[in-house]
């Protein structure tokens, strides 16, 4: 399983390190064009009365025009990078499963002396992690996008404003309403729901292989039907828990503190409960998946 998942890291690497350069790449240089470049807003009325904001290079001439025309393409292509990240990410997660296990690499991958547990389990723990480091390396380029001593200078200035027992009474609100419970199962809800997702994206893939022809639009189709089947089962599970859980009171009223602060804990428990029977939902999901491409890896894989 060890020399599975370093196989798997090594070879996928090579497909995310110049996503992660790019993207890293466009965030400096659309810094700069947010920060770095004296910006002027022009703000007029049009004939109905609304008002209009354009935004251009401060000064005139071609060499402005210009400089306004590469900023915005940098701006936009930055953008774009950060839209496209994940969709990136998606598509190697596709093409090294079915590449690697049903194509013509399948041959050497399912001799080698390992079960198709552990090659689905290489698979999917490699692409969960490249998905958690993908969002983290999104949310690093919007921060050296957005971040200036000024802004973060602007952002203390507001949050001084709030009195220290307005913060206690943030503090015991966020507490009874996301209890360290709460934290734990939200934790696991992600690992088991994103890797239990890449199990039925994998089983559903592994349906459109045994058709003849057309195996990928049937593996889309599978993949549709599993959601619709699962996300139905789930509301109506969802739907027969719910009057068994802790509700929250209807004729509570906020008159005072100790009001507000049961009202949070009510929604807490409440709330504790919906991604409790969620979590269960997703773990049956993740373990039918997983099941399921196993066996259909093991019995209906035709590699010819």
């Amino acid at each position: 399983m060890n020399k599975l998942l370093k196989y798997e890291f090594r070879a996928t690497l090579r497909l995310y390190l110049p996503l992660y350069l790019v993207m890293l790449g466009f965030a400096v240089l659309g810094r700069f064009s947010l920060w770095g470049v004296p910006w002027k807003v022009t703000v007029q009325e049009d004939l109905v009365g609304w008002t209009n904001l354009s935004v251009s290079v401060a000064g005139t001439g071609v060499g402005n025009e210009v400089l306004a025309i590469l900023l915005n393409i940098v701006l936009t292509g930055n953008v774009l990078v950060l839209l496209g990240a994940m969709v990136v990410h998606f598509i190697i997660t596709l093409q090294r499963f079915w590449k690697n296990l049903m194509g013509d690499e399948g041959y050497l991958m399912f001799t080698l002396p390992v079960s198709t547990g552990e090659l689905l389990w290489s698979k999917a723990i490699c692409a969960f992690v490249w998905g958690v480091v993908t969002a983290l390396m999104v949310l690093l380029s919007v921060l050296v996008l957005a971040w200036h001593p000024q802004l973060v200078q602007a952002v203390k200035q507001e949050l001084s404003t709030i009195a220290p027992e307005e913060w206690q009474l943030i503090l015991q609100m966020l507490h009874s309403v996301l209890p360290p419970v709460m934290w734990l199962i939200l934790v696991a809800e992600a690992v088991i729901s994103g890797v239990g997702g890449l199990f039925l994206l994998y089983s559903a893939m592994a349906i459109g292989h045994t058709v003849k022809n057309h195996k990928v639009l049937a593996s889309v189709g599978a993949y549709g039907i599993i959601s619709m089947v699962l996300g139905t089962a789930a509301s109506l599970l969802m739907n027969l828990l719910l009057p068994l859980m802790a509700g929250i009171p209807q004729d509570i009223q906020l008159n005072s503190l100790s009001d507000l602060l049961l009202f949070s804990y009510q929604i807490g428990r409440f709330m504790t409960g919906i991604w409790l029977v969620a979590l269960v939902i997703d773990l049956l999901s993740a373990i039918g998946g997983f099941l399921l491409a196993r066996h259909l890896l093991n019995t209906q894989l035709n590699l010819e």
